[in-house]
């Protein structure tokens, strides 16, 4: 299955070029998305040998986890066409979801309903009206717990790709504020929802400040130990810090907020 999984993403990324090839941002956004594809499933290849309640599982099945991973992103392709030709909105997570549930190999619920959510509040998942009317409870758990290993493996490649490499960092802080003074602001929304152990809203990002903040709050959201564990390995938190420092003005929220998240990466009990 996995390397079918591989053949699939690799068509879809092909497909695409023949659309976007003849816009360098395109081409190279989708370039940029086949590479992410690989970075997330490295990810995952690091920690799903590592989660506990997989370890029994057979090959087959960890194939299957596998897949999912890899494909979480397979219709991002189809979203950056329907933007570019079209100037519409696709949420590539519904689409794929849509896309694999009519593809043979890989419409299994434990893959497409977890890579549905896998960009979205993890309430969303909950609140599906599918996820709901499942009633054997072991696979519902099975399709959160992969969903989370997504999600998990998601934010890893991406909170790398933030620190590691300079050259993407302005994808990821963008703003529409061009007062640099006024980008390193954090907006009053921003500092009233950064300490409810939760995400900050991507709605409620208007600055810089806001942005690095609100990836700062990505560790509300990582689910594994595992992943914890590697995000350790890569040093992702100390440089994450560093650059918040570095962007972030409010030199009295700064302190408050690192505190606030070593607190919760103390004291939350991670899956094992």
């Amino acid at each position: 299955m996995l390397q079918e999984a591989w053949k699939l993403l690799e068509l879809q990324f092909r497909n695409s070029l023949k659309v976007l090839n003849d816009d360098v941002h395109y081409k190279n956004y989708a370039l940029e998305k086949w590479r992410h594809s690989q970075q997330v499933a490295g990810a995952g290849n690091y920690i799903i040998p590592k989660i506990n309640w997989l370890k029994k599982k057979s090959d087959d099945y960890i194939d299957m986890v596998k897949s999912a991973v890899l494909l979480h992103d397979v219709c991002r392709f189809t979203e950056m066409v329907y933007k570019y030709k079209f100037n519409k909105k696709y949420d590539h997570g519904v689409g794929a979801s849509e896309f694999l549930q009519h593809t043979a190999m890989f419409n299994d619920i434990r893959i497409w309903l977890p890579i549905k959510h896998h960009g979205h509040i993890i309430e969303r998942l909950y609140e599906d009206e599918v996820f709901q009317v499942i009633t054997d409870t072991n696979l519902k758990k099975e399709v959160e717990l992969i969903c989370f290993i997504i999600r998990d493996a998601d934010k890893i490649a991406n909170l790398n790709m933030l620190v590691n490499e300079p050259a993407v960092q302005a994808i990821f802080l963008n703003s529409e504020i061009e007062d640099k003074e006024r980008d390193a602001n954090l907006s009053e929304v921003v500092k009233a929802s950064a300490f409810r152990e939760t995400t900050v809203a991507r709605s409620e990002r208007a600055t810089a400040a806001d942005r690095i903040t609100g990836y700062v709050s990505w560790f509300m959201d990582i689910n594994y130990q595992a992943a914890i564990d590697y995000c350790d390995k890569l040093m992702i938190k100390p440089k994450l810090f560093a650059l918040f420092d570095e962007i972030c003005a409010d030199n009295e929220f700064k302190p408050q907020y690192k505190e606030f998240v070593n607190t919760y990466l103390r004291k939350h009990k991670f899956i094992d």
